[in-house]
């Protein structure tokens, strides 16, 4: 009889940094790892969380190439992944200093982080980065200095 997958019950989060802060690179980040997706939010507020918002948007894309253009506005994007799999979404935070920090958010077993690794590895390989971490039920930050802050922390 096959053993089921002990899960911890917390998400894993695993972020890299880049500078590639572009529609074309993040669809392709969507294409690789999770074709089949949706968007978390009904719509987007400019700026983030505003309850007087000076823009609406409501599709992603649109926000996207906004954010692209506008490289000091902080931002978060969120999918759920639509197939069943240990990966169960990914997200994307625009930064205040143009960056762009993309991250995955899946399952973990517990005593074993082996998702979580695969993923992470898979996340750097793709973004061509050693840049980055590992966390749970965190969020990234909005800037560079302070993501590389927490990287540097892990390495000591």
């Amino acid at each position: 009889m096959k053993k089921e997958k002990e899960y911890y019950g917390d998400f894993a989060d695993c972020y890299v940094l880049t500078e590639k802060r572009t529609q074309e690179w993040i669809v392709r980040f969507l294409n690789e790892f999770i074709p089949n997706r949706k968007q978390q939010a009904n719509e987007y507020e400019i700026p983030l969380y505003s309850t007087h918002p000076t823009f609406v948007f409501k599709k992603d894309e649109e926000l996207i190439d906004y954010l692209e253009k506008n490289k000091n506005i902080p931002h978060t994007i969120y999918w759920t992944n639509e197939e069943d799999s240990d990966l169960r979404g990914v997200m994307v935070f625009f930064t205040n200093d143009g960056y762009l920090i993309p991250g995955i958010y899946c399952e973990t077993l517990a005593n074993d982080t082996s998702i979580e690794d695969n993923y992470f590895n898979q996340l750097k390989l793709f973004w061509k980065t050693d840049q980055g971490y590992i966390t749970y039920e965190q969020p990234a930050p909005h800037n560079k200095d302070e993501f590389l802050k927490i990287v540097n922390s892990l390495i000591k």
